[in-house]
């Protein structure tokens, strides 16, 4: 009897199961992904618009009624990046109101009334809402759109003006908090510092909200803060969770160096720049403490350290997993979905706001069974098959830089070896904002798309993170990679490479397993486990010769199991150049059973393979405070910060609304 019982209790089970997976499967395959860009494209200049304004130039009438109607009419469709029109527009509509004719007035009025500004309002659509940047981007726009038009039905939800000024600052001080309490997710990104920059300069001029200016002027002291001290002389190229090509190879394709020419005055080439940063150029309530901007002129010898951000396995512990608005701010910050940690709370956030029509999301479909869901199974199946989609979450950076007159160099500390990577740049150097050296290994061949698109890529990213580490002025970059691509990766590239361009240095000698490099009298010596070449691509040898005035830029270094080891040093140091290229080869460097180690002026360095790093045999302790260097001493989560340099002094406690410089 019993056991008939129990048949009939697993027939039923089955049955059900099967029944669930059926309803599933259609539900699932009912949604088709919204576009996320135009059929067609559509030309729109908000930002040009608003620096005519502010310059008083004269604007031809019928140009400017097709500008405003192409804005309007990207943000009614909702394409992604519609927030990024609305920053210069919004500064547009608070402080050059007299510009626009009656009709403009009503067509933007009537695009921001019908607007959709979170996910958890209705309407189908691809807008990318969660990440850092985006974060602020809309709830500013929510804030100022509701003040701006208080008493006016929002057609999408049908609630007023003053409801969405409410419920877009509740998102800008939980966002505002998180990056006092962690800093900078898409930390020293020189993409997306510029597109927080832009939002909190609105909200600081814009709002009459006194806790929400004072609060915004404390973030934008740490953001200031951050390009001062990760930047060679203005150049921002620093290691960062997010990075793209163009901007890891120069400083030309710096989206703040503009930002940085005016606070500091180095000529970088920024003054033509007009993007959303425009609002910080024209800012009017909020002036770069004096410390700061002393701090971003000391060319003196600093060793730097701060941690930016969270792992994903510290979420738990921070009550930052669940449904909640401020959960979901900081988990989807860091573009974190698939990892085991969260991989369920991911999909019930997607069912929740109803979000597989969204392009980045419709792929959970395949995934979204009530059955996984109910039987714990995601964040087993996450753990087990480790899809490259875990690599795209943006964890904590432990970040090391050591700068002087002569170069910069900075790492993110033992950053998740042996993982998939997505956007992040785990070391750089800098000496001068032409030339920017870097290793990486590629995630797919040159001109092919990454697996999530626009990364990771042949140079944007890493398919494979390394072991990096830095001492001071050398970086030691470990790589141990997988003969098989895991679930979700498109290939193993057999080889890592270096960033390396000749044609920006002053000397190059290639070596059999080191190159050197010297621009001016800053020198660069390169060491490597496997031989290695430059590599030229086949467009610079049409006809057998190079059509490429750049030549030889990208440094190759065959085999899964590779090192590159990379000290910079200087005349002053060193003597002449091939006194230091001497030295460098003479270094004793041994790897072995995934050890390596390396021994220069008297110091041995030991870094083992996803195990420790230890400098004249002291372990070195790599998860740093929020902030560790001769500037400022603070710990994570600090009540109050106090930055002192050059005789002057800043006091910030956030929650108390104190910004004093002393």
């Amino acid at each position: 009897m019993l056991k008939k019982i129990i048949l009939s209790l697993a027939a039923v089970t089955v049955i059900v199961i099967v029944l669930s997976v059926i309803i599933d499967t259609r539900r699932n395959n009912s949604f088709t992904p919204a576009p996320s860009r135009p059929s067609e494209s559509i030309q729109m200049d908000p930002d040009g618009l608003l620096y005519a304004f502010h310059h008083d130039l004269e604007v031809d009438a019928e140009e400017q009624d097709i500008n405003i109607e192409n804005i309007c009419r990207y943000v009614d469709g909702r394409y992604d990046c519609s927030d990024f029109r609305l920053v210069s527009l919004m500064r547009i509509l608070y402080l050059y109101p007299e510009g626009l004719s009656e009709d403009q007035h009503a067509r933007i009025k009537q695009t921001l009334t019908s607007f959709k500004y979170w996910l958890d309002e209705p309407g189908a659509d691809s807008m990318c809402y969660w990440s850092e940047n985006h974060q602020i981007l809309f709830a500013t726009a929510e804030l100022l759109a509701g003040k701006l038009y208080p008493d006016e039905i929002f057609s999408n939800d049908g609630l007023i003006g003053r409801e969405h000024q409410a419920r877009g600052r509740e998102r800008v001080l939980t966002w505002l908090e998180q990056r006092w309490n962690y800093g900078f997710t898409e930390y020293y990104s020189n993409v997306y510092y510029v597109e927080d920059i832009g939002p909190m300069s609105n909200l600081i001029d814009l709002s009459d909200d006194d806790e929400i200016i004072t609060k915004t002027q404390i973030i934008m002291d740490l953001l200031i803060h951050d390009l001062a001290t990760q930047s060679y002389k203005g150049t921002f190229l620093t290691t960062s969770g997010r990075a793209y090509e163009n901007n890891r190879k120069s400083g030309q394709n710096n989206s703040m160096k503009s930002v940085a020419q005016y606070i500091w005055g180095y000529p970088l080439g920024g003054e033509d720049r007009k993007g959303m940063d425009l609002g910080f150029q024209f800012i009017e309530n909020y002036e770069v403490p004096e410390v700061i901007r002393l701090i971003g002129l000391d060319h003196s010898e600093q060793v730097i350290k701060a941690s930016n951000g969270l792992n994903v396995s510290e979420l738990k512990g921070e009550g930052l997993i669940g449904l909640e608005t401020h959960q979901i701010m900081m988990q989807w910050a860091m573009e974190s979905f698939t990892n085991p940690e969260i991989i369920s709370n991911t999909v019930d956030i997607i069912n929740e706001y109803d979000l597989l029509s969204q392009s980045s999301f419709n792929a959970f479909t395949m995934i979204n069974y009530s059955a996984l869901r109910r039987l714990g199974l995601l964040p087993v199946i996450s753990k087990v098959l480790h899809p490259q989609s875990n690599g795209n979450a943006i964890q904590r950076g432990n970040v090391y830089t050591f700068k002087n007159d002569s170069f910069f160099m900075s790492t993110s500390q033992n950053y998740h070896p042996g993982t998939h990577g997505d956007q992040q740049a785990v070391w750089q150097a800098t000496l001068s904002n032409d030339l920017s050296i870097f290793s990486a290994h590629p995630a797919v061949w040159p001109d092919e798309k990454g697996p999530n698109g626009n990364s990771p890529t042949y140079w944007a990213g890493e398919g494979r993170l390394p072991h990096s580490v830095q001492n001071r002025n050398i970086n030691m970059s470990l790589y141990n990679i997988p003969e098989k691509p895991g679930l979700m990766e498109k290939r193993i590239i057999p080889y890592t490479h270096f960033w390396f361009p000749e044609l920006y240095f002053d000397e190059v000698i290639l070596e059999e397993k080191h190159i050197f490099g010297r621009l001016g009298d800053v020198y660069v010596g390169v060491s490597t486990k496997n031989p290695i070449t430059y590599i030229i691509p086949e467009e610079l040898t049409k006809d057998g010769t190079i059509s490429d005035p750049e030549g030889r830029r990208e440094v190759i270094q065959e085999g899964l199991e590779a090192f590159w080891i990379t000290e910079i040093s200087t005349a002053d140091e060193e003597g002449d150049f091939n006194s230091f290229r001497q030295r460098i080869m003479e270094n004793p460097v041994s790897y072995e059973k995934k050890r390596l180690t390396y021994a220069s002026n008297d110091h041995q360095l030991e870094l083992t393979w996803q195990g420790d790093f230890k400098v004249d045999g002291e372990i070195q302790n790599l998860e740093y405070n929020r902030f560790d260097s001769s500037y400022i001493q603070a710990e994570r989560k600090a009540e109050t910060m106090e930055f002192e340099f050059g005789g002057e002094k800043l006091f910030l406690d956030f929650h108390n609304r104190i910004r004093e410089s002393r």
